[in-house]
């Protein structure tokens, strides 16, 4: 039986948090999306429908900087 790929329906986890220069920052752990934007909500908001599950976000205490698409570090 062939394996099969990834579709688009998989779920994700994001990282949510603050980077320091004030924005929030909503990222795939797998670096396969990322928002930024001016508030919490908003970021939010992103996270949930990115990751298609309600269990979609985690909140980070520390900074989270954007990747801009060099992935997770």
């Amino acid at each position: 039986m062939p394996l099969q790929s990834q579709s688009d329906n998989t779920s994700h986890l994001f990282l949510v948090g603050q980077s320091k220069s004030g924005f929030w920052v909503a990222r795939d752990l797998e670096g396969q999306s990322e928002g930024i934007f001016r508030d919490k909500k908003d970021a939010v908001r992103f996270a949930l429908f990115e990751g298609g599950h309600p269990n979609a976000v985690m909140l980070s205490p520390n900074a989270v900087e954007p990747s801009f698409g060099q992935g997770v570090r």
